[in-house]
């Protein structure tokens, strides 16, 4: 017995808590007599007694080990040293001899691991890390070693083509997020990318090939010998369990993830990574890009999921009430299983749409989950310290007997060793300090958005009922007038035949079983609007788009607020209606109803689409054109809803599509850019001798140059470009002459705009307003461009060139169509003949376009309408720039109204009134377009505000 505090030994032993000094000083008397303990450092010694209070592992270990550990002591505390000690085998290391030195390895890192933490070397990210990385770094080594044993009697596996085909080991759980805990399992999948046969003496298929080398590397890790074990291994995660085969083909996995693949099971692959060893770039591309990515992540919201994982929610829960798991820090209220399915969850449900979320590792994701739609700041931070404070703990649990427990122990002794490794000065203070952290994780688990939908009144019951039963228009029509639905005959005939529509009649149970709950649902809704019959035309029309994907009638089901909202929009525009069953992932945008509440603005939208091109990291033009084409939709439905809500006036309606437009256009091209540039490089030109880049612009015409732009309007742009002087050719590795690369350029540009998919085209490009129309070249030079608007530009040009402006590439270029617009305004107009030409271009376009009669009034085209105000601003615009330049500035009507008040060129009554008057028609203008309706009015209206146009045109052009 040690006795004497005079002795290095006693001294250390001394300044262990006294409940664990016994237990240390057995430790000392079971050394044997040639380990020369009393020769360490005495610091070395007072982390030696820490280690063996706390772990009586890493005591049996130092006992076994010693040797190794008196030389590398020194190595235990130093930061930078390898995690793993593991040298090569011999040629002719038999299994025997592999499964010992693999053992041996894991006890020594082990033990480095224990020495570390227990003793404040490293936190929990460093031991979690190597644990993980001990975990790959063996079963690298013992795949490996199956294959040399393995490789006498039967070579290796190629495939047809004679390439390599390798075994590929999926880490799942807490291995596949790098967060190995101390005495884990380690749950694997062992895989194999293509069929073959093995090239040795004897050839068998790539099936049972590896079938052998799984065996064989389970038994050089698994099995309990002499020395222990190194990693438990656990496969049944593996497809059909313990019930399938023990390896599986790329090609099988493929084909049970998708017709057996359940959501537990998405869950599960959350955390899927290759481990031991990873094969070549184009093997783990496919299993990752193409095989786990899209089967655990849905490129939408992923409410479908929402049903699976309330069960999950609720299955843990009733685990914990029903079994005595108080005291058990993984499974129990508030434990880390609760923090994981968490973060879990949100990331299966989110992941899709936010790719940034599609990380394994748990303390890398969380933060990301902080936003209006996952987790609060204050959240976050709990549950980060909460799961830190449990996974030390557990880590702490396991090192004392290396094995896989997660209960708190009763005994005084395990916890004071608990105390002293965690720093604590007593068990009371650690359990209140847990149980602190456990609350704050349950009561994140409790408010998590899976819980139960609202219960179902008894009229949605009813529904249900008359659903199921199959009941015709008679019975339905029945049914909704006892309610006092409107219309209740036409609703019941347009829910009759969806129900025997086809696709309804052929969807599978989960889609059926959403149905249920949605039709009812639906049809509440649907009494509440003013117009019950087109709402649920229009609604049904949308559900039949997406019954194959019926995770958007669990979105509807879900979130009442959302249903409600597309009822209401569904009744009132026909356009949003059409949007949402042309294009079902909009849906989405209606649980954000008020994102475009306030002004849109340019750097929004730009901010907006450069970050979904920055998530996707999408490298390639077709990908990104993609991304940019889902934005623009989404981006132009969340306006359209805006307006039609009326929270946005219809001039920043017009501003927002204008400046989306814009957004695209630039993006666009520079996709196209790039494209070309990568294969012919920039276009130069040589100017006065010197050489430089040559620039390429987009001018905007119409309504998108005046601001002005509505839903479905073309684009109308001319292509302006700067290249002059001589050898006007590309830079690049296969130069062309500039003229031919801005071409390609434009055709280019136009059919990413404008090529129909199976998405639709995003805009109809006009490029008409181009120098002589379709006769001209497509892409201008800027002194081409000048040179027609000093010779050969008409009147109806000049007006057009009012509502131009450059939109997207050349700043350079943009300055000098500037120039050019300018002095063509103010000094090119032929104001001789100008009211004669501005009226004749009137006349001819009311006569081939005006569609008002006796009884409808054209509110674009008609007298008095939108048309003749345009006229009469652009008239009075190019009449007195020459003297006042000022009106010329902006390039939209009201702007341009305003700039006439400003130099006393009209009456600043007279401009008010026509702004209101142009604002009130364009205003009604959308409201028609939104329910995809001609802008024909009955001829009663607005004949106040037509009459004054009409009087303010006579005095103008009489």
């Amino acid at each position: 017995m040690v006795n004497s505090v005079d002795t290095p030994i006693a001294a250390a032993l001394h300044a262990l808590p006294p409940a664990l000094r016994a237990e240390a000083e057995t430790w000392f008397e079971r050394q044997p007599v040639q380990h020369d303990t009393a020769s360490l450092p005495a610091e070395a010694l007072q982390l030696l007694c820490r280690v063996v209070a706390c772990s009586e592992f890493a005591g049996a270990v130092l006992l076994r080990e010693w040797p190794w550990f008196q030389a590398n002591v020194e190595m235990l505390q130093a930061d930078n040293a390898p995690v793993v000690d593991l040298g090569p085998f011999a040629d002719d290391a038999t299994i025997d001899t592999v499964k010992i030195e693999l053992r041996r390895t894991r006890n020594r890192a082990m033990l480095r691991v224990v020495w570390r933490e227990v003793c404040g070397f490293a936190d929990l990210d460093e031991t979690l890390r190597d644990l993980s990385l001990l975990a790959d770094t063996l079963l690298q080594a013992a795949t490996e070693q199956g294959e040399r044993l393995l490789a006498p009697r039967y070579g290796h596996v190629v495939d047809a083509t004679g390439q390599h085909v390798p075994l590929v080991i999926l880490a799942m759980g807490k291995l596949g997020g790098r967060e190995l805990n101390f005495s884990s399992d380690i749950d694997l999948i062992f895989l194999y990318s293509a069929d073959g046969t093995t090239d040795g003496a004897r050839h068998v298929s790539a099936q049972e090939y590896f079938g052998r080398l799984t065996r064989q590397i389970i038994a050089l890790l698994d099995e309990t010998t002499a020395d222990g074990f190194a990693f438990r291994i656990d496969t049944r995660l593996r497809p059909f369990g313990e019930s399938g085969p023990p390896v599986v083909s790329f090609a099988a996995l493929e084909a049970y993830l998708l017709q057996h693949g359940r959501d537990w099971e998405r869950y599960a692959y959350v955390k899927a990574r290759v481990a031991g060893g990873e094969p070549d770039g184009d093997v783990m591309d496919e299993l990752d890009r193409n095989l786990i990515r899209p089967f655990v992540y849905r490129r939408y919201i992923d409410y479908g999921v929402f049903e699976s994982l309330r069960k999950m929610h609720d299955m843990i829960a009733a685990e914990v009430q029903r079994r005595e798991l108080k005291d058990n820090i993984k499974l129990g209220p508030g434990g880390i299983r609760e923090t994981e399915f968490i973060v879990q969850s949100l990331q299966l449900v989110r992941g899709g749409s936010e790719p940034p979320l599609q990380g394994r590792e748990l303390q890398q994701v969380l933060p990301k989950l902080v936003n209006s739609r996952g987790l609060t700041q204050q959240g976050a931070d709990q549950l980060r310290e909460g799961y830190r404070f449990l996974r030390r703990l557990e880590n702490f649990i396991q090192m004392i007997r290396d094995q896989q427990t997660h209960e708190l122990p009763a005994g005084e002794l395990d916890q004071a060793r608990l105390c002293l490794a965690m720093g604590y000065p007593q068990w009371s203070e650690l359990v209140t300090d847990l149980e602190r952290h456990r609350g704050n994780i349950a009561s994140q688990f409790d408010r998590i958005a899976f819980r139960a939908l609202e219960p179902e009144s008894s009229l949605q019951q009813q529904f249900a009922t008359a659903w199921e039963s199959g009941y015709g228009v008679d019975e339905w029509t029945e049914i909704l007038q006892r309610e006092n639905c409107r219309n209740a005959a036409e609703v019941a005939r347009h829910l009759v035949r969806f129900a025997a529509a086809p696709a309804t009649r052929q969807v599978g149970a989960v889609a059926g079983e959403r149905l249920l709950r949605f039709v009812p649902a639906l049809l509440t809704e649907v009494m509440k609007v003013a117009r019950p019959k087109v709402a649920m035309a229009r609604a049904l029309s949308v559900v039949e788009r997406v019954l194959r994907r019926s995770a958007y009638i669990s979105l509807l089901n879900e979130n009442r607020a959302a249903l409600t909202r597309l009822v209401d929009l569904c009744a009132r525009s026909r356009y949003i209606a059409e949007q949402l069953a042309r294009y079902p992932v909009l849906l989405d945008e209606l649980l954000e109803p008020h994102i475009f509440s306030g002004e849109v603005t340019k750097q929004q939208l730009a901010g907006e689409v450069r970050q979904r091109l920055a998530l996707d990291n999408a490298d390639d033009s077709e990908a990104r054109i993609l991304i940019i084409s889902q934005f623009q939709r989404a981006a132009m439905f969340r306006i359209a809803v805006a307006d039609f809500n009326g929270a946005l006036p219809v001039m920043k309606v017009s501003d927002g599509l204008t400046w989306l437009a814009e957004v695209v256009l630039s993006e666009m091209l520079e996709v196209a850019w790039q494209d070309l540039v990568a294969r012919h490089g920039e276009p130069t030109c040589l100017v006065d001798g010197i050489l430089g880049n040559a620039g390429f612009g987009i001018i905007a015409y119409g309504k998108l140059g005046g601001l002005e732009l509505s839903y479905g309007s073309d684009l109308d742009i001319v292509f302006l470009h700067d290249s002059h002087g001589s050898q006007q050719v590309t830079n690049g590795e296969k130069p062309v002459d500039n003229s031919l690369f801005y071409g390609r350029l434009v055709r280019r540009l136009v059919h990413f705009l404008t090529t129909q998919t199976g998405s639709g085209a995003l805009y109809e490009v006009d490029t008409r307003l181009r120098p002589d129309g379709h006769k001209g070249l497509l892409v201008t030079s800027t002194g081409a461009f000048e040179r027609y608007q000093e010779d050969n530009a008409w009147t109806w040009e000049h007006q057009a060139l009012l509502r131009a402006r450059p939109v997207a590439g050349s700043a350079a270029i943009a300055e000098e169509f500037a120039r050019i617009r300018n002095e063509t305004l103010v000094d090119r107009v032929k104001r001789e003949s100008l009211r004669e030409d501005v009226l004749s271009m009137r006349q001819r376009m009311r006569k081939e376009l005006d569609r008002s009669n006796s009884t409808k009034f054209d509110l674009k085209h008609g007298t008095g309408g939108i048309g003749d105000i345009e006229f009469l601003v652009q008239y009075l615009v190019l009449l007195h720039a020459e003297q006042h330049p000022d009106v010329i500035e902006y390039s939209d009507n009201i702007r341009q109204l305003d700039a006439l008040a400003a130099v006393g060129c009209l009456e600043s009554e007279v401009a008010e009134r026509l702004k209101d008057c142009y604002r009130s028609y364009r205003l009604r203008q959308h409201h028609l377009v939104l329910d995809e309706q001609a802008p024909l009015l009955e001829s009663d209206e607005f004949t106040e505000e037509r009459q004054f146009v009409v009087v303010t045109w006579e005095q103008w052009l009489h």
